[in-house]
């Protein structure tokens, strides 16, 4: 074995899906208001425009939420800034860009990468820990630990539909390296 991933459950997926949902749909209403309330008819039919858009996305999403092909917030973050790009509020496109990369940071697979030179922890940024700083790394009933010399430990609930692993096999490869 050259190397290992082990992917790592994102035990808070739902409430940051959840939190991404609440600010499009803010967004949405905010669409809305412009579109109702705007003095400015140029904003108020590009409004209307954004609203319809995103209407199509939600629709789409929703058709697809069941097969391979379900969306991710991304469409309607792109949307949204380039929206305010087209209204020129370029500050809201700015903070819109904003939500989408902590959208994009809090809800990417984590994946950590076992080699023979290091373990790649999938922290922010990624986290290279090298063997020589680790005491212990035992997989056990789902449950990656990783135990530091300098007493720290690192507890993870591995995702194992994404990757079954062979503990007996990871456990041998990970002592392989903690003994060079």
């Amino acid at each position: 074995m050259k190397e290992c991933k082990i992917s790592l459950k994102n035990e808070k997926l739902i409430t940051y899906n959840s939190l991404s949902k609440l600010i499009i749909f803010i967004f949405f209403v905010l669409f809305c208001y412009l579109a109702i309330f705007s003095e400015l008819r140029h904003i108020r039919i590009k409004s209307i425009g954004t609203i319809i858009l995103l209407s199509i996305c939600f629709g789409l999403q929703f058709y697809f939420r069941s097969s391979k092909y379900s969306f991710s917030h991304r469409p309607f973050f792109f949307i949204i800034i380039l929206a305010w790009i087209n209204i020129e509020y370029y500050w809201m496109a700015g903070i819109t860009l904003l939500f989408d990369i902590f959208s994009k940071i809090t809800t990417r697979n984590l994946e950590v990468a076992f080699t023979k030179n290091d373990i790649q922890y999938p922290s922010f940024p990624i986290k290279k820990i090298k063997w020589d700083e680790v005491a212990q790394v035992i997989l056990k009933d789902g449950l990656l630990t990783i135990d530091f010399k300098s007493n720290k430990l690192i507890q993870q609930t591995i995702d194992e539909i994404k990757t079954p692993v062979d503990e007996k096999e990871f456990n041998d490869f990970c002592r392989q390296q903690l003994n060079k």
